[in-house]
Order: C-alpha cells, then structure tokens, then sequence
C-alpha cells in the first residue's frame, strides 16, 4: 500500500467508485481496524463484532457511492457514525438482545448522541495512532519520547532531565516532530475524510 498520502485522490473518492477495488480494500485496511475498535468500545463479543464488522463493510461498500460528497460540508464521519450505529442496534434487535456497556443497557431511542460522541472521539484517538505510528519512520526512538512527553504535557526541562539531553534540544527535536505531526495529521485527513473537489 502506498503511504505517501500527500500525492493521492481522497481514498473515499477513488473507493466509491464500484470499479475500484484495490481502492476499496484499502478502505477496508483503514476503515476495518477503526470499526473493531468502536465496537470493542461498545462492549460487543468478539463473536458478534465479526458478524456486524462483515455486515458493515459490505454496507459501506455497496453505499459508499451514494454517499455526498460534492456537498460543500460533507461529513463522512457523521455518516459513518450513524451506519455504525444503525447497525449495531439492528443487529441486537435481531439477536433479541440488548446492547449493554458497563452492565448498563443503551437504546439507539435514548443513546444515539452518546454513541455518535463515543465513535468521534475514537475516531480522533484512531487518527493520532496512525500518525504516530508513521512518525516512527522518520524519527528516532529519543525524538519520538520528546514527542510522546510533550502530548503527556511534561515540561521542556523535565524531558530532557528524563532523557538525560539539553533543554535546548528538547525545543528543537518537539519543534520538528511537532511540524511534522501536523503535516501527517493533515494528510491522513485529507485521505480519509474529506473528498478532493
């Protein structure tokens, strides 16, 4: 798979053409990963998650062209979230079963907005792991603790006392991974959300 992102089509774009399968199963590839992890997040059994992650990605593939995306502000994530949970909901409507987190029963009635949150802000926490992961290709192990202890919020002088470097290296190596990061962060959006017009 390619990973320069900053070079290709939005991959919602190329994906929701039928014809394009190499682009739909890198959607998968991305996309696939995201849905296991909402719906750990949603406390569904392994056993049920396969089943709704199958019935999932077959919707979104056979759906995914009607999907707007000439639409000024269109949000794939929103639609996503609400195929997502549509889904869930179904399926244990089916089972004649309820969906239950922490022991306590959800409805999509009820709990739609909370679910809707949940799946945004795991989308965000998604997003960031991808990056860091590609950050690791550029740059090295101490570099990537810099970075790490400045999202922890550590002050510049209590990293480099932890890693046993200048404070002005500090500044320095955060200042490019930083840069970088937002670059990356950009990019990945940009293949994964939102269409090129």
């Amino acid at each position: 798979m390619n990973e320069n992102w900053n070079t290709r089509k939005s991959l919602l774009l190329r994906a929701s053409n039928p014809d394009n399968h190499a682009a739909f199963e890198e959607f998968v590839h991305y996309y696939r990963n995201f849905i296991q992890i909402v719906l750990a997040r949603l406390g569904v059994n392994t056993e049920d998650s396969k089943d709704i992650e199958q019935n999932l990605l077959v919707k979104l593939w056979k759906d995914l062209s009607k999907f707007d995306m000439d639409r000024e502000k269109s949000n794939f994530r929103g639609w996503l979230s609400v195929i997502i949970r549509h889904d869930v909901f179904r399926f244990y409507k089916r089972k004649n079963r309820k969906l239950e987190i922490d022991g306590l029963a959800i409805s999509e009635e009820t709990n739609a907005a909370d679910v809707d949150q949940l799946i945004e802000s795991e989308w965000k926490a998604y997003i960031i792991a991808i990056t860091k992961k590609k950050l690791e290709e550029h740059f090295d192990q101490n570099a990537m603790a810099v970075f790490s202890f400045t999202l922890d919020g550590l002050s510049a002088r209590d990293i480099a006392d932890k890693l046993g470097i200048k404070e002005n290296t500090v500044y320095v190596t955060r200042t490019r991974v930083k840069a970088k990061f937002q670059r990356e962060i950009q990019s990945l959006r940009a293949l994964l959300e939102f269409p090129s017009k």
